[in-house]
């Protein structure tokens, strides 16, 4: 079939414009690889070839602006890839090229990853390797990359977390809310040792305060359902489920009984 017209429509792209007024968009590779700049005309074996390698060709530029968007793991941008069902030559071939002009590289994209969530998340060193693991990272590329974690900074992170977390509490016990923030950094990642070892550096806030704001709140939302030995059943309840002794609370009934 004659090539009536070859046209450049972008810095990598042709357009190649056939006898019968089909229109094929290419890239340069593939007019480079077939010869097309010098051809007039193109048979049907070459013109079948010349497509399933443009196709190739598209799916590897679309990768570049995947990859140098945001990195990812081998294992992700499998997964990613899977849409296009590449034979898995094409796929490995594919692969390969990315892996030679350096964006795909499971390492890097460990350091950066590890670099990133210890620094913007609260991900405890546990949670990073942990996800690490999920992207199919090895063992020793994981190990290398958590060496770029400052582990100064994540335990000053780990305080300023657990201060804010304190700060906040206007319901708990100290005891109960020093249990609650174990289990939740534990699932962040951080180890039993990191956590025990900050709470002990933190400043606690006065129990006492807390326990009578509650203990008011909880009476007057109480009074608005129960009365006598219920009402209190219900007070001592509620606030011993929130960690506070059954000696504490009763100094606050005491106190409330002495007031009215």
């Amino acid at each position: 079939m004659k090539i009536e017209k070859i046209k450049k429509v972008g810095d990598s792209k042709y357009q190649l414009i056939l006898q019968n007024k089909d229109v094929i968009t290419t890239y340069d590779d593939v007019m480079i690889k077939y010869h097309l700049l010098y051809r007039k005309e193109i048979d049907e074996n070459i013109l079948e070839s010349l497509l399933k390698e443009t196709k190739i060709s598209d799916i590897y530029y679309k990768s570049v602006k995947k990859l140098t968007t945001k990195m990812m793991s081998k294992k992700s941008y499998k997964h990613w890839l899977e849409k296009f069902q590449l034979s898995k030559q094409n796929e490995e071939n594919l692969i390969c090229k990315l892996e030679n002009v350096g964006l795909l590289n499971d390492l890097y994209y460990a350091k950066a990853y590890a670099s990133d969530k210890a620094r913007l998340s609260k991900d405890g060193i546990g949670k990073i390797e942990n996800d690490l693991k999920e992207e199919g990272i090895s063992y020793g590329m994981i190990k290398d990359a958590l060496t770029v974690i400052d582990l100064e900074e994540m335990n000053q992170k780990l305080k300023k977390m657990l201060v804010k977390k304190i700060e906040q509490n206007h319901h708990y016990s100290n005891q109960h809310l020093k249990q609650k923030i174990i289990s939740e950094f534990l699932k962040l990642g951080f180890s039993y040792e990191e956590i025990h070892s900050a709470l002990q550096e933190v400043k606690w806030m006065n129990e006492t305060e807390i326990l009578q704001k509650e203990f008011m709140k909880t009476l007057l939302k109480a009074k608005k359902k129960y009365q006598g030995k219920e009402l209190l059943y219900q007070v001592k309840n509620k606030l011993y489920q929130k960690g506070f002794s059954i000696e504490e609370i009763n100094e606050c009934l005491e106190k409330e009984i002495n007031n009215e």
